[in-house]
């Protein structure tokens, strides 16, 4: 075994020969023996083609600014019902609301939503042995985006986002305790750009550099989200799974071709006043905008502006308040086939956020 050992850590070739050379036939099939046993290590170790399950980062209460607990006591009585549903919407996997006073006066200046970054509802994206599991044909999202399709002309294979797959992330979101508009606007990262009701990510409307975002839709799970390479789940569209959770409308769709049928849930366009999670610069993320769109009296509502928002009353702010809408079709900014959560830019000016 220490000349098989010698062959295996020296990887020169002079020292391979000898080394076979003297070990002789029965050494190179303990050799072989040894090279399959960790090649089908290697295979149990991962499943349907994915690594390893891995918690990823965990939010220990001492690196956490909530200390994986929920404290509302400062947070601006406007908001309180808005963030309350935080702490409530993710059954499965804790999300936490807190306050935070950075510059030591007494009074908070941020208000902080804490997550493990992972949805209560089903993706293929899940490890295999978890019980939100489920399995997805990638196909069917050439039915589900076909405006998307004809307008790019898209002609390429739907598939997962390789071995990528959700895990355990610690993401602390730090939105300043009084949002107003920002007097310059800034851009929205590469990254989370805030969270959803349920503790996942929202992403912008980019892909990264040398990919173009309408080939990432159909990398989309059935619940229209997707994780990056170090496993953060994440939406950059209308997250029809949640706003089903949330008690919104949607409807089921089939379509059968080739034999095949493909099943997929989209909004209905009646969602426009419910609320889907927060920015980083602290204004409210509503769904998207149907036809009918009004305030939370009845009324009719401004225009959607080029930052994908607009001002008026809502259920949660009956005094009004400027939000973001997952934008419907090319109402509001661009001209798209997709509802993007955001445009370009942030209207206030953004928190901090922390992924570790």
């Amino acid at each position: 075994m220490k000349k098989i050992e010698a062959i295996i850590k020296t990887f020169r070739l002079d020292k391979v020969k000898e080394g076979l050379t003297e070990i002789g036939i029965v050494g190179m099939t303990i050799l072989l023996s040894l090279v399959i046993s960790i090649l089908i290590l290697n295979s149990c170790s991962k499943k349907n083609g994915r690594p390893p399950s891995s918690s990823g980062a965990s939010c220990i209460a001492s690196t956490t600014t909530c200390g994986n607990s929920n404290n509302l006591t400062n947070i601006p009585s406007a908001y309180l019902t808005a963030l309350t549903k935080y702490t409530t919407a993710n059954s499965t996997y804790a999300v936490n609301v807190c306050t935070e006073d950075t510059n030591g006066d007494g009074s908070a200046n941020y208000m902080v939503i804490e997550s493990s970054n992972r949805p209560n509802h089903k993706s293929y994206y899940w490890q295999a042995t978890n019980a939100l599991y489920e399995a997805f044909d990638f196909a069917t999202n050439i039915y589900k985006y076909a405006a998307t399709v004809t307008a790019t002309g898209y002609s390429g294979t739907p598939r997962s986002a390789g071995t990528n797959m959700i895990m355990d992330q610690c993401i602390t979101m730090k939105m300043p305790i009084s949002p107003e508009e920002a007097i310059t606007k800034s851009n929205t990262e590469l990254s989370t750009i805030g969270l959803a009701i349920n503790g996942v990510s929202f992403f912008n409307e980019n892909a990264a550099p040398g990919d173009e975002i309408t080939n990432e839709l159909f990398t989309f799970d059935q619940c229209s989200g997707h994780p990056q390479r170090s496993g953060v789940y994440h939406y950059h569209v209308d997250p029809v799974c949640l706003i089903k959770d949330l008690g919104g409308s949607v409807t089921d769709n089939s379509t059968t071709d080739g034999g095949t049928t493909y099943s997929w849930i989209e909004d209905n366009g009646t969602n426009g006043g419910l609320l889907l999670g927060f920015l980083l610069d602290g204004f409210p993320v509503y769904g998207p905008v149907g036809d009918n769109h009004t305030d939370y009296s009845g009324s009719s509502t401004p225009s959607i502006d080029t930052y994908n928002g607009h001002t008026h009353s809502t259920t949660e702010f009956q005094s009004g308040i400027y939000h973001y809408h997952v934008k419907t079709a090319n109402i509001g900014g661009t001209n798209s086939t997709v509802f993007w959560v955001t445009n370009a830019k942030y209207y206030g000016s953004p928190g901090s956020i922390t992924v570790r």
